[in-house]
């Protein structure tokens, strides 16, 4: 009798966790952050972002994945609060960050730039937006940077919740110049010939996915299948597709780290393990 009664929880134990595997992986994103994440004219939302989460989930066993919209400046809020499982929107690892949230490994160097309307020559440096609006994602990295050199520079600063309404306010004249990751920079530029990119301000952090600080099991489970996604070179497929080019030799993408999350920060975990690529 024992054996039988140890024999069903095992079962039950089993399709516990099956199923568990079998769900999809929820995660948040900013829909419309382009070329991480935007909605299709079919409905579809695509991008970087949503299609290494995709190819993550894949090869976690999951389902797919379930895409939330969120504003970025809200998007601690809603993990904290268990409303999704990770964040994949572009999010910079940050010693103030890894305090409250456990990150991945960075998975591509990422940089900040300046972007102008395409006929505005008065701007090529920082330096030359004294007296002039300068708009930024509201609680990004890039607000980060524009709030710490207000004074240096002496622009006023213009926060909107999506990266898209800040590039829409300055080919609108509502704003002078947009403080911007370099890759959605580029990206925006590329595709519209209103507006430019006029200067790279630093390019030397690296981006990772967010996790709550009881998830160290599912953070180390994504980061194995992101270390077989380098390794497999699909990584780096899915940021030429999106972004036109194969990343640099030494960016974060093309690099499997030791350990589980970033070297040096809190949440780091030393462990040595060989990436499971089954």
């Amino acid at each position: 009798m024992l054996r039988r009664k140890i024999s069903v929880a095992a079962g039950l134990l089993a399709a516990s966790l099956s199923g568990a595997a079998a769900e999809p992986l929820k995660i948040a994103a900013d829909i419309g952050y382009a070329p991480w994440a935007m909605r299709q004219p079919s409905g579809e939302i695509d991008g970087f972002s949503i299609e290494v989460a995709r190819e993550i989930a894949r090869r976690m066993g999951r389902s797919g994945v379930e895409v939330v919209d969120v504003n970025f400046s809200a998007i601690f809020a809603g993990l904290f609060a268990s409303r999704y499982d990770m964040i994949v929107a572009p999010m910079s690892i940050t010693k103030e960050r890894a305090a409250q949230l456990l990150f991945t490994e960075g998975y591509m160097t990422g940089g900040i730039g300046l972007v102008t309307r395409s006929e505005d020559d008065s701007i090529t440096k920082p330096e030359d937006l004294r007296g002039k609006v300068l708009a930024t994602n509201s609680g990004s990295f890039t607000d980060t940077w524009a709030t710490a050199n207000e004074a240096k520079y002496g622009y006023k600063i213009q926060r909107y919740d999506k990266d898209s309404d800040a590039l829409q306010a300055v080919i609108a004249k509502r704003a002078d110049a947009d403080v911007v990751n370099l890759n959605v920079g580029q990206y925006a530029a590329s595709k519209n010939r209103r507006m430019k990119v006029v200067h790279r301000i630093f390019g030397d952090y690296d981006l990772g996915y967010g996790f709550r600080k009881d998830a160290k099991e599912l953070r180390n489970q994504v980061e194995n299948a992101l270390e077989c996604m380098k390794l497999d070179g699909s990584l780096q497929g899915l940021h030429e597709k999106w972004f036109g080019e194969q990343p640099d030799p030494v960016d974060s993408s093309m690099k499997v780290f030791a350990g589980y999350g970033p070297v040096g920060l809190e949440g780091y975990e030393r462990t040595y393990h060989k990436p499971d690529c089954k």
